[in-house]
């Protein structure tokens, strides 16, 4: 089931690259450590680990397709797409579909401000990228074969409620985000690994 990961890389928090039939995608560019022209990057909200300008530049060159959500759109000025929950699209080489992403209750990530996570595909592997979030009623409906999702935040879902999205989403490998600054992520992390019926993969950051 790992071979679902082959070209995945995570650098922090809830910082993902996918290099997949040719195709590269970031999520969240932040603490990335060499240079790049990505074909897609995607942002799920403005939150200063997960939209970084600097980084973004590292992996920004002049075709770069930028997806953010509508929110964004004072933050960020010049970019492609800037959608909504619930919206499609299609392009060249992937099909987007952007997600809710929130808090149920609480003052980080609110439901009214449009923030977002992602699921796509790339050579017939489906990925969902859950943003900051809670465990929501919406994601029930989403099928993947890769989640990642953030647990062992003070921010998010916790381990055991991960486990409960991963299985929802009908997801064989499940990846924890968003774990790396909290004291009790590693114990959260092994926590998800003996609840889960798929595979708990816990990717090294890249150097």
């Amino acid at each position: 089931m790992t071979d679902f990961l082959d070209g995945v890389s995570w650098f922090r928090h809830s910082s993902i690259r996918i290099r997949r039939s040719g195709v590269e995608i970031h999520v969240d560019p932040w603490g990335v450590t060499e240079k790049g022209e990505a074909d897609y990057i995607l942002l799920t909200h403005p939150h200063y680990d997960n939209f970084s300008e600097e980084d973004i530049a590292k992996v920004r060159g002049p075709d770069t397709v930028v997806v953010a959500p509508a929110s964004m759109r004072k933050q960020l000025g010049d970019v492609d797409h800037l959608l909504r929950p619930g919206d499609l699209i299609q392009l060249d080489r992937i099909d987007i579909l952007a997600v809710p992403a929130h808090n149920r209750e609480g003052k980080f990530h609110l439901a009214d401000s449009g923030w977002l996570g992602y699921v796509f595909s790339l050579d017939n592997v489906t990925y969902f990228h859950a943003g900051h979030a809670d465990l929501l009623d919406s994601m029930a409906g989403i099928r993947c074969d890769v989640a990642f999702l953030p647990c062992c935040s003070d921010y998010t879902m916790g381990p055991e409620e991960a486990v409960e999205v991963g299985e929802a989403c009908g997801a064989s490998v499940l990846v924890p985000l968003h774990w790396d600054d909290h004291p009790s992520g590693p114990e959260g992390v092994r926590k998800m690994a003996g609840l889960f019926s798929g595979e708990v993969v816990l990717l090294d950051r890249t150097p």
